[in-house]
């Protein structure tokens, strides 16, 4: 029996879209109700594909564009 790791904690509607993705990577998930009062899951993959799930999870992170990267640094209102 493989052991399970908790990759991250969230809203269902943004653990579902990664269980989705991870799934379609061939990528096996597992999702169980973190917190009865908030509605939070946790989303966990076998210890053996963590790795390989967070290398997947990054290619798709929000990145911010350089137009507003460069709003950001100038200082202005």
């Amino acid at each position: 029996m493989s052991e399970w790791v908790t990759l991250l904690t969230g809203l269902p509607s943004d653990v579902t879209a990664i269980q989705s993705l991870l799934n379609a990577n061939g990528i096996p998930t597992f999702t169980m109700q973190a917190d009865p009062y908030t509605g939070t899951m946790s989303l966990l993959v076998p210890a053996s594909k963590a790795e390989e799930a967070l290398q997947l999870l990054q290619k798709f992170e929000p990145s911010t564009s350089n137009s507003e990267a460069a709003e950001e640094g100038d200082g202005e209102t």
